[in-house]
């Protein structure tokens, strides 16, 4: 814990996550061997078109979490949340909550955020968050 009372955030899967990058691999790789089994063919002509780019945009897109996960663990600012409203939003498990997010180096803002239902997203509940000092929309919260 910090001096000032803020909880110093670290998130996990800052790493390679191998399993997605393993997934994009297969999605990129799925076509051709398909085409190649079939002695070319149709089928593994519109797979290959259809499922490379979504591996390639899947890798990207991995990528892109990453750096900016470790983006946050490098210049990211302590804050609270204080949770001001949380609704449902879709049948599955997932909520819209209203945050107040502060800190001695971010100032007040309110936002809203999707995420899946945790009890500690409750009206009036405080959450330590990282926030990107850039982009007040980029934050971390730690629940």
């Amino acid at each position: 814990m910090a001096e000032d009372g803020f909880v110093e955030v670290r998130g996990a899967n800052r790493g390679n996550n191998v399993i997605l990058h393993l997934f994009a691999v297969a999605l990129m790789v799925t076509g051709p061997i398909v085409y190649a089994a079939n002695d070319g063919g149709t089928v593994g002509i519109v797979l290959t078109v259809l499922l490379l780019p979504l591996g390639i945009a899947v890798w990207r897109g991995i990528a892109r979490a990453k750096r900016r996960l470790l983006r946050l663990d490098e210049v990211g600012l302590p804050a609270t949340a204080v949770v001001l409203t949380m609704e449902p939003i879709s049948e599955d498990a997932t909520v819209r909550v209203r945050l107040l997010i502060k800190g001695p180096d971010v100032p007040e803002f309110v936002i809203e955020h999707d995420a899946r239902y945790d009890p500690s997203l409750k009206p009036g509940n405080k959450l330590v968050a990282a926030v990107d000092p850039d982009d007040h929309r980029d934050f971390e919260l730690d629940y």
